[in-house]
């Protein structure tokens, strides 16, 4: 399984703290298509 890949990275700045954000896009295994063959 492929790791997920950030949606959009950015800074969140609150007061004088600074965090780093990433949004990832929620994928999960009842979302695939699997075919037996």
């Amino acid at each position: 399984m492929a790791a997920p890949r950030a949606v959009w990275k950015g800074f969140l700045k609150v007061g004088s703290v600074t965090c780093g954000v990433k949004l990832v896009g929620a994928t999960t295994e009842a979302g695939k298509v699997h075919s037996k063959s």
